[in-house]
Formats: structure tokens, C-alpha cells, sequence
């Protein structure tokens, strides 16, 4: 998110008013209406109290600073005092303040906001990143809405001009079901811009278009297990199966589930680099593996990493199948999927043993203190400690294995 000070001033008019830019045209991935655009847009619209660093640590935005209270219960938000105004002309009060959490109390002063949970959650400081906005999505960003076009409930396109600065170009966001729509949007010349795109199968480049690689971080692509499963229940089992694969070494190796860009990532967790002879080791007597045929799903644009799952695996005597699915089922022996990972290091939704996100069922007492601790404890070292150790005994449980941060492309007409 883009720094407010220059934006929170009224500007006063000059003479010389600099050249706008244009319009840049954007494709997204996705189905959206007024009620859940996605971070992308409402970060231009607007503001939250603090914003997310590009380590996942927190830093103040309309609040100019915070002091936690009860052991993680009580935030306490000091708003800055500069003049801020909202897109409609009226002027920012702390009373405008409408996060509106559920359970969580709520009082206000001049100067203040005050939030009083009625458990420690030390994530809290980062919920509220999220920007405000008054009814008609009315923000206090760089951009306001222009108009919004729709297709039945779902949004087609947002039109945003720029509010305090002229010299911005225009932006419109367009939105399309599949990558694949959004590749051809882009080969016809309905968008500009594409941000993020997993291939560039299937378009066609001209000396005036960039096209830059870029590592997404702050996901992976990984070979779940269901661990409520024989023998994917069995931890050797697993370490095995990670041992078999190759790692390849032309992309950023993923060796956890925390972005390596985290204030709270550890580089030192085992990396299961290949080892036939350890794999086969830890699987034992070769007889207990004769009926034993492992159905690996994944998702279309990893068929040619199951392949390479299944020739590793054969490698050690187990035999396995591939299904090409279009969404995560919720039955599966072995699935191959990329997931997002959020940008605080808290992973109690993903991880821990009571949670339907947990895609893995993945169960242990250790983890999910681990998880637990994590969320109430305040002090930003102490969590550390707590998340480099949550790296260490998931990837030493190996409920899946890590392969390798996505590449996506950006796709830009100049």
C-alpha cells in the first residue's frame, strides 16, 4: 500500500496542472460484486489503520502509532491529526472509523480508537490494514470510483480516476472467470495491464509488449497428504515420499509455509533434497509396498509436476495414478495444489488440528500449541521463537511437501 502523507492534505489549486497519464486498463482473475473486490482495488480507494510492510511486519497509516493493553485484549489506536478528507468532500472524523467486528467492543474519541477483544490475538494490529470506506464504497485513497459495470450481480469492470493528483493516469480494473479469458482479453486489446499470470501459453507478443518474471512469495505449490489415511498417516511414510522427488533448482525452492520475505521465516528446516537410498530406507521391507497404488490428484497446470511425482515415486516401488481435477476435492490421497498464505505468520486457520482449512487433516498436540501460542503472544521476538519452531516440526511432519514458490508473469502493453 502506497503511503498516505502526500494524500491526506487537501491540495490547493495551481496553475500549472501537470499532463494525466492516460488510462491504464488491468486484468483480474475472478468473480466479484460491490461487497468483496478484491485487496487490489480497495487499496486504491482508500486506507486502514496501519499497513502491511513487505515482511509482513505493520506500520502505522491513519493511525500514527498503537499500544497494546490486558496481555494482547486491548488496542488502542492514536489517529493522525492531519486535515483527511473522504472522496465526497467531507472530512475524516474518528468517529467515521466502521470496521464493525463482531464480538469485539468499540469506543472513540476525538483522537482515539479503542478496540477491547475478549481474547489475546496478537494478528489484531493487521485486520485492521483493512481499508475504511463510507456507504458507496467512499474512500480516502488516491482514487475514487467512477462508475462500476456489472454482468447480473457480479462486477464487469471499475473505473477509477484519480481525487488529489491529476497528473495520475485513470485505472480500470476488468475482470474475467479464467486466466485464460484474461490472456485473450489481453491478445484483443481490451486490457493493458496484466499482473499476475501463471503461463503465456497462447500470447502473442509485439515488440510493445514487457513480459517480467516474477517469484510469488508469498505462496507455494506443495503435495498435500491426507494424513487421516493409511499409510499417509505414517510420518516415515511421507519422508520417504519427500525424499523420492527431485528438487528443481531453476525455480525459488519452497522450504515452508511461511513467505522467505517474513520478519518470521526459517531457512533452517530440513530441506528433503533427493535421496533415493534414504527414501527406501525409511519405507523398509519392499513387500509392504505391493498393494499400494497412490491416486495423485492435481490441478491442470501441474500435470507435468505429477509426472514427475509419479516417475519419482516409481522409482522407490510405489505405484501411482493421475486424475486431472478442476477444484480441491474434499477426498483425495495426495493432492498437488498452490496456496496463498496469509501475510501475518499466524497459520492457526491453515494448520491447526480443529479447522476445515487444514487440507491435509493434518493432527498434532505440538503444532497446534505452537499455533495457538503464536495468536496471543504480543511481543514480536517471542513469536519469532514460536513460528521458527511451527516451521521446524511442520516440515519435520512432512503432512506435505514443499516444492517451490510459483512463477507469474507481468504482462504489460507499453
Amino acid at each position: 500500500m502506497l503511503g498516505i502523507t502526500s494524500f491526506l492534505v487537501v491540495p490547493r489549486i495551481i496553475s500549472a496542472v501537470p499532463k494525466p497519464l492516460g488510462t491504464q486498463k488491468i486484468g483480474i482473475v475472478g468473480q466479484f460484486t460491490t461487497n468483496d473486490l478484491p485487496e487490489r482495488v480497495l487499496n486504491e480507494l482508500s486506507y486502514g489503520l496501519t499497513k502491511f510492510e513487505s515482511n509482513g511486519g505493520i506500520q502505522p497509516s491513519l493511525a500514527q502509532k498503537w499500544t497494546t493493553l490486558d496481555e494482547g485484549k486491548t488496542y488502542i489506536f492514536d489517529i493522525k491529526k492531519d486535515e483527511i478528507y473522504w472522496h465526497d468532500g467531507e472530512k475524516f472524523k474518528v468517529s467515521d472509523i466502521n470496521y464493525n467486528f463482531k464480538e469485539i467492543g468499540f469506543t472513540a474519541n476525538d483522537e482515539q480508537v479503542t478496540f477491547s477483544l475478549k481474547e489475546p490475538y496478537s494478528p489484531f494490529p493487521g485486520i485492521v490494514s483493512k481499508p475504511l470506506f463510507k456507504k458507496g464504497l467512499i474512500g480516502l485513497g488516491d482514487y475514487k470510483i467512477k462508475r462500476i459495470e456489472r454482468i447480473g450481480k457480479y462486477v464487469k469492470s471499475v473505473h477509477l480516476v484519480p481525487v488529489w493528483d491529476n497528473s495520475l493516469p485513470k485505472k480500470v480494473f476488468k475482470f474475467y472467470r479464467t486466466e485464460n479469458e484474461l490472456k485473450t482479453a489481453f491478445n484483443l486489446g481490451e486490457i493493458d495491464i496484466i499482473e499476475r499470470a501463471f503461463d503465456i501459453e497462447n500470447m502473442y507478443f509485439s515488440d510493445s509488449v514487457n513480459v517480467i518474471k516474477n517469484v510469488m512469495n508469498e505462496a507455494y505449490l506443495g503435495i498435500f497428504f491426507d494424513t487421516r489415511k493409511a499409510p499417509f498417516s505414517e510420518k516415515t511414510f511421507r519422508q520417504a515420499l519427500a525424499y523420492a522427488i527431485p528438487k528443481d533448482t531453476s525455480v525459488l525452492r519452497a522450504l515452508g509455509p511461511i513467505d522467505p520475505d517474513s520478519w518470521a521465516y526459517n531457512p533452517d528446516v530440513k530441506p528433503y533434497n533427493q535421496d533415493i537410498a534414504r527414501a527406501k530406507e525409511l519405507l523398509g521391507d519392499g513387500e509392504s509396498l505391493k498393494n499400494i497404488m497412490i491416486k495423485i490428484l492435481t490441478l491442470p497446470q501441474y500435470e507435468q509436476v505429477a509426472n514427475m511425482v509419479k516417475e519419482s515415486w516409481n522409482q522407490i516401488g510405489i505405484e501411482s495414478t493421475i486424475q486431472i481435477v478442476t477444484f480441491i476435492p474434499e477426498n483425495f490421497d495426495v493432492l498437488i495444489a498452490a496456496r496463498e498464505v496469509p501475510k501475518d505468520p499466524d497459520q492457526y486457520i491453515l494448520w491447526h488440528s480443529n479447522q476445515e482449512a487444514n487440507l491435509s487433516g493434518f493432527s498434532s498436540l505440538r503444532i497446534d500449541k505452537l499455533l495457538e501460542d503464536g495468536r496471543i503472544m504480543t511481543d514480536k521476538e517471542q513469536r519469532k521463537d514460536i513460528y521458527f519452531d511451527f516451521q521446524r516440526f511442520l516440515v519435520e511432519e512432512s503432512p506435505v511437501i514443499f516444492l517451490s514458490h510459483p512463477t507469474t508473469f507481468i504482462i504489460e502493453r507499453k
